[in-house]
């Protein structure tokens, strides 16, 4: 018994049956219209279509627009047969699906035929707005350090310059990361403009390159933004961070002292984590004392105590040559006595004011 409105063959090809395209041929125009019509209006039929060999320009074209097909995440060996028939025109009308999908190294495949014509499609592509396609494309072209399809330092690095100005933030950031190793210039001359993007993987790898290329300049650039009160406090903590990880602690104790007590929590936690991590300096350790906010003020401590303190910051250890057991109980009983003060003086301490930041003196040797 056959369905309703299906023919037979049609009903045979959806059920996975082995039919041979020449069955179809064989049917009158009309109805060969018909089951053609059944089996597009199907996955499993668009599949079967795919696999004539037959298969001309025409109906690869109109295959190629069922785009849901080509952007599917699992691989699909007939997809290839349509890139390879399909009409240039049908080509760049679907683009994006194409190079979205499994199909898009025989979109590749096809376009390394004409070198111009492959740069401008995925130059065009990784700026777009498409996710997808965009991230497809710099991990196909950019980003294989194989170059499977034969492109070129030059450009590989132009078409991630185009993915810098994508809508799409992991775009962005994978171009950002792939210039950074390759052609960090071009981040420092785009500096004026990233530092402010919206991402901060993007901000990061930016000033990370900038100041490699050019520290003096960057470092200038950083320290406005610093300085800069009404600039957004994510624009100011990359910034900050960036600094941190690359400048010595000469050139930034001032600055970590500063910023630890800084009103916004966020600001001063990342100095504090800083002075912890990198800058252990007993300048910035002793003004981290008088943090408003708690966390900092426990780093403070932490580096400053007598028996748990980092020497770098002006504490000590257990054992330290250059302290003596009088040194050390001393300094236990002052910081217990400052302790109790400080409880009692803590809504005074929350209303600290910032004091003038020292500039940054970007003339001191670098690491």
């Amino acid at each position: 018994m056959t369905t309703p409105g299906k023919h037979p063959l049609a009903i045979a090809i959806l059920a996975g049956e082995p039919i041979s395209h020449a069955d179809l041929t064989m049917l009158e125009v009309d109805v060969r219209e018909r089951v053609r019509a059944t089996l597009l209006s199907t996955h499993t039929g668009r599949r079967w279509l795919r696999t004539d060999p037959t298969l001309n320009a025409e109906s690869a074209d109109r295959l190629l627009e069922y785009e849901a097909d080509f952007r599917q995440s699992r691989r699909d060996r007939t997809l290839a047969a349509i890139i390879e028939r399909a009409s240039p025109a049908a080509i760049e009308q679907h683009l994006s699906a194409i190079a979205a999908g499994p199909a898009a190294p025989a979109l590749w495949r096809r376009l390394a035929a004409e070198p111009t014509q492959l740069i401008k499609a995925a130059a065009s592509l990784v700026a777009a707005s498409d996710a997808q396609a965009g991230e497809a494309t710099l991990h196909l072209l950019v980003l294989d350090p194989l170059d499977p399809f034969e492109i070129g330092d030059r450009q590989r690095q132009d078409i991630a310059s185009s993915a810098l100005t994508s809508d799409i933030a992991d775009v962005r950031g994978l171009a950002a990361e792939y210039l950074a190793g390759h052609d960090p210039a071009i981040l420092q001359h785009s500096l004026e403009r990233l530092h402010a993007d919206e991402s901060e993987r993007v901000r990061g790898i930016v000033w990370d390159a900038a100041l490699r290329v050019d520290r003096p300049a960057t470092v200038e650039r950083a320290s406005a933004l610093l300085s800069d009160e009404t600039a957004p406090v994510p624009l100011r903590r990359s910034a900050l961070v960036a600094l941190g990880t690359r400048l010595p602690t000469a050139q930034m104790a001032d600055v970590l002292s500063y910023f630890v007590i800084h009103p916004d929590h966020e600001l001063a936690s990342d100095a504090a984590n800083l002075l912890f991590r990198q800058h252990r300096n007993p300048t910035t350790a002793t003004a981290a004392r008088d943090s408003p906010h708690a966390d900092v003020r426990e780093i403070a401590e932490q580096l400053l105590d007598p028996l748990r303190g980092s020497p770098a910051a002006g504490g000590s250890r257990p054992g330290d040559p250059t302290r003596s057991s009088t040194d050390i109980y001393a300094d236990m009983i002052r910081q217990l006595e400052e302790r109790t003060g400080n409880h009692n003086d803590e809504p005074e301490r929350s209303s600290l004011r910032l004091h003038p930041k020292p500039p940054l003196d970007d003339t001191l040797d670098s690491k």
